[in-house]
């Protein structure tokens, strides 16, 4: 049996299997101090962008709500708060990170449960909102999370999602790895004795798509961006997200 925090962040980064096996593992090893870090990484600015996602969601008596990646729950109470009428469901791939969220959680219209994005536990067409907070970056086959949360949102649904954001310029993107890699893994260092463990942070977002590619991937998969908000000079970005009208048919 290999020690905590063991796996190497970049050699489970690029292949889906390996990916879902680190995030299961580091998610739960590092469940315990995961919000101390968030604020810490962000410099305390992290439940204001929270906030700021719930914020961006329309208006909605009873809407079917899902938050991809929970983590401790702090969106998934957000959305239970804004929603009294309406049902949240929080999804995690680490049972340690849901354990403490059911520890936390107040609310009666809110569950959690444990689930992978890409393999989303609900019905066609049956969630009104989707939410997540360095979610989608984490997926191990990003198309197909993607593909995921459209085929169980619902006609009229909305997506919004918070990350780190990749830039579209070389040179930015080198020098964002730096940054990431050194900031968040002093963080992992105090923390838990390691920069492996939040240098995952830059990691992953070396191979996740670039702004203007991840625009294009999210319209190949039936979404448009409708709201785009940056944060930290740019280096987290809120996105709203809307199904894109299906093709009209070919004229004969």
């Amino acid at each position: 049996m290999r020690g905590r925090f063991a796996l190497k962040a970049r050699e489970h980064v690029r292949t889906p299997e390996r990916k879902r096996l680190f995030n299961e593992r580091h998610f739960g090893e590092t469940a315990s101090r995961y919000d101390l870090a968030t604020r810490a990484m962000s410099l305390g600015r992290d439940a204001a962008w929270k906030r700021a996602l719930v914020a961006a969601l329309p208006a909605h008596p009873a809407p079917a709500c899902v938050d991809l990646a929970c983590g401790t729950g702090d969106v998934a109470f957000l959305l239970a708060e804004r929603y009294p009428e309406g049902t949240v469901t929080g999804v995690d791939i680490a049972a340690p990170m849901l354990a403490l969220a059911r520890e936390r959680n107040r609310f009666p219209n809110l569950r959690f449960e444990r689930g992978d994005m890409c393999a989303l536990p609900f019905p066609d067409g049956s969630v009104d909102i989707v939410t997540g907070s360095y979610a989608l970056r984490n997926a191990a086959e990003l198309r197909v999370a993607i593909s995921e949360v459209r085929r169980v949102l619902a006609a009229g649904g909305v997506v919004a999602v918070l990350d780190f954001s990749r830039p579209d310029s070389p040179p930015l993107q080198k020098a964002q790895y730096l940054l990431l890699r050194g900031w968040c893994g002093l963080w992992g260092l105090l923390l838990h004795g390691t920069s492996e463990v939040h240098g995952y942070v830059a990691e992953s977002l070396a191979v996740f798509p670039d702004r203007r590619r991840f625009a294009r991937v999210l319209r190949e998969e039936g979404f448009e961006v409708v709201l785009a908000r940056r944060f930290f000079l740019g280096i987290t970005e809120l996105l709203l997200l809307r199904p894109l009208p299906p093709p009209r048919p070919a004229a004969v």
